[in-house]
C-alpha cells in the first residue's frame, strides 16, 4: 500500500454546528473533489488511500455509484452501497468542533495487463495551492492532529470492531471499504 502522504488536514470549525459548517463548506469549496470528512472518520492514510482507488476507478470507467467524486469516496470510506448511509457514517456528526478537509487527487487511467483501467495519482498540487486560501476563506484554522485508529470512530464508520482480533484493526478498515460494493454489506 502506498505510504505518500494524503491530501488532509484537521480544521477547528470555530464553534459553528453541523450542519452550518457543512454548509460554509459547501458554498466556499473550490471544486467537488473537496471534500469534508467527520473528525472520527480518517483512520489511516491507507484507508484513504484505498477508498481514493476505488472512488477514483470508477471515476474513471464511469461506472460510480454517486452523482459525484466526493460522495462516491464517502460511500467507500463508510463500508456502504447506500449514499445516504455514507454522509451519515463518515459526515461531519452534531458534537463534533474539528473535522477533516481533504481533496481527492485527479488520476490518470492506466490500462493493466488484463486490460483493466487503474488510477495513477496524478499529483496533489490543487491541495497545497488551494488549501491556505480557502481555509482562510471559511475561517478555520488547523490543528496538530494526525490521522489515526479509534475503537470509536471506526465504529461510527459501521466497522465491527469486536469482530477483529487484536492487532488487526488496519486491516478492518481496508477489508470495510473494499465491502462497499458487497451487496449483502450494505444493510450492515
Amino acid at each position: 500500500m502506498s505510504t505518500q502522504a494524503f491530501p488532509i488536514v484537521n480544521v477547528d470549525l470555530g464553534g459553528l454546528s453541523s450542519k452550518k459548517a457543512i454548509q460554509h463548506f459547501l458554498e466556499h469549496r473550490p471544486s467537488e473533489r473537496w471534500v469534508l470528512l467527520g473528525e472520527h472518520a480518517a483512520q489511516s492514510v491507507d484507508q484513504l488511500w484505498t477508498a481514493w482507488i476505488q472512488a477514483t476507478r470508477n471515476e474513471l470507467r464511469g461506472c460510480m455509484v454517486a452523482r459525484s467524486i466526493d460522495a462516491e469516496f464517502l460511500r467507500y470510506l463508510a463500508g456502504t452501497h447506500h449514499i445516504s448511509e455514507a454522509f451519515a457514517r463518515a459526515g461531519l456528526q452534531s458534537d463534533q468542533s474539528s473535522a477533516w478537509v481533504l481533496c481527492l487527487p485527479t488520476a490518470e487511467g492506466v490500462e493493466n495487463d488484463l486490460g483493466h483501467v487503474q488510477p495513477i495519482v496524478r499529483g496533489t498540487q490543487a491541495f497545497s495551492d488551494h488549501l491556505e486560501g480557502f481555509l482562510e476563506s471559511l475561517g478555520w484554522p488547523t490543528t496538530s492532529s494526525n490521522v489515526s485508529f479509534s475503537i470509536e470512530g471506526s465504529q461510527i464508520l459501521g466497522i465491527d470492531v469486536q469482530g477483529w482480533e487484536k492487532g488487526r484493526e488496519f486491516e478492518s478498515l481496508i477489508a470495510h471499504v473494499l465491502m462497499a460494493d458487497d451487496q449483502s454489506s450494505s444493510h450492515r
